[in-house]
């Protein structure tokens, strides 16, 4: 099957501006890689080859460590448990979406033409994927303390907001499950004989994927989507 044209209605990204925005020496040919959506270079192997998926695998991989590393550095009295709760919230594809509007990058995708005309450009998904393959692209051009300084500057809205609620761990878990395609998680939940204790199994297609225990049966369902969600990072 052919690529999809980009829109000819639309400008070719100055590039320089970007890099401007950017603050950090990358080439044209690696930024009009990590702006290049799939639509733009059709099917096969190319659409991975020559599209952002390979740079947005390996941004998906760097802004987690990134903000993995900042909050531990500034939210020592937090256990792991909230940690994870709070990256699981900073990086999700509606906050790395948000951070990519508000920073300017719609106006600098490379789109197909179908996906242009139907509102790829405001497209949660697709500028959450652009943003982590700029981040993938600025990671190899400049090393990880520029990559940082970005990220941090990027998603400064987004990690203050995290640290100033508490996040709902079960929905967190339902929304990465349906994005990867596995479904709502189901609770598999139970009562220790003769104990005040719940125990919690969280099934994703019907296969154990995490547990937890609590008091009650609210915090043992919490506790085992937190496992599940920590189980998922470390995959």
């Amino acid at each position: 099957m052919s690529a999809e044209k980009p829109d000819p209605r639309s400008p070719k990204p100055d590039l320089s501006d970007l890099r401007a925005k950017l603050n950090a020496q990358v080439s044209d040919e690696l930024l009009t890689l990590a702006l290049t959506h799939p639509s733009a270079v059709g099917e096969g192997v190319a659409r991975t080859l020559k599209s952002n998926q390979r740079l947005e695998f390996l941004g998906d991989t760097v802004v987690g460590t990134i903000v993995a590393e900042y909050l531990y550095r500034t939210e020592s009295h937090l256990p792991e448990g909230d940690l994870t709760q709070r990256k699981a919230a900073a990086v999700r594809g509606e906050s790395l979406a948000s951070a990519a509007k508000r920073f300017g990058l719609p106006a600098f995708l490379i789109l197909g033409k179908g996906e242009e005309q139907s509102g790829g450009r405001t497209r949660d998904t697709i500028l959450a994927d652009a943003l982590e393959a700029v981040i993938g692209a600025i990671f190899l051009s400049c090393g990880l303390d520029k990559t940082r300084d970005f990220v941090l500057r990027v998603l400064e809205e987004e990690l203050a907001s995290v640290a100033q609620r508490q996040v709902n761990v079960k929905n967190l878990l339902q929304e990465r499950t349906q994005v990867i395609g596995l479904g709502t998680p189901k609770y598999q939940t139970t009562q220790k004989p003769k104990e005040r204790r719940f125990t919690s199994q969280v099934l994703l297609l019907n296969e154990a994927r995490g547990a937890g225990e609590g008091r009650t049966k609210k915090e043992a369902e919490e506790r085992a989507a937190q496992n599940t969600l920590e189980t998922m990072d470390q995959n």
